[in-house]
């Protein structure tokens, strides 16, 4: 038998805004978007975003019967 999955808690989906604010507005911003960094770190930075609000989704088991 499989343990219960972690019931979805928009805590979480909080806690994502929050680093999405934390990554893209506030002065970290400067830290991550300097050409030595690369062009490629926004485009890591936007794919670990839509990574946790996948696993985000994909734990939400109140839509299932």
């Amino acid at each position: 038998m499989l343990p219960p999955r972690f019931p979805i808690n928009k805590e979480l989906a909080v806690i994502l805004g929050a680093l999405l604010l934390l990554l893209f507005i506030s002065p970290v911003a400067g830290w991550w978007s300097t050409p030595a960094m690369g062009w490629l770190t926004p485009y890591a930075l936007w794919l670990l975003v839509i990574l946790g609000a996948t696993l985000i989704y994909r734990r939400d088991d109140s839509d299932e019967p």
